[in-house]
């Protein structure tokens, strides 16, 4: 039994992990842009807010606001990086050719493990 990854599954791996940085980067800049939306609705709120109560909880939300906001970003710049480097034309069209590259590599893998067989090339 052997302990050691297939280099297919190393390669799905890397392919799987710039994917979920490309998804995640999105969800988080999407959330940035939500934020900020949202940061006009609760200034509004504050500047119309009835009493102190209404202007305290309306202080809460624009700090938990704001909060959520810098996460988001500090996700953003986290992921930012590897991001454009693989949205680089030259870089994007390497990993098209890793992902043509897993492809031959799981059926030479298929071939290595699975049941070889030798027919004679010459009758005796």
């Amino acid at each position: 039994m052997k302990n050691e990854k297939e280099p297919s599954e190393v390669l799905t791996d890397f392919l799987n992990y710039i994917d979920k940085c490309r998804h995640d980067y999105q969800a988080a800049h999407d959330a940035v842009g939500m934020e900020d939306k949202r940061l006009q609705d609760l200034l509004h709120g504050l500047e119309f807010a009835a009493d102190e109560n209404e202007k305290r909880r309306a202080g809460t939300k624009l700090q938990q606001s704001r909060r959520e906001r810098r996460q988001k970003k500090d996700e953003v710049k986290r992921l930012e990086l590897i991001v454009r480097f693989f949205d680089e034309p030259g870089n994007k069209g390497t990993l098209n050719k890793m992902r043509q590259l897993l492809g031959k590599q799981r059926k030479e893998e298929e071939y290595l493990n699975g049941e070889r067989h030798y027919y004679k090339r010459v009758d005796e």
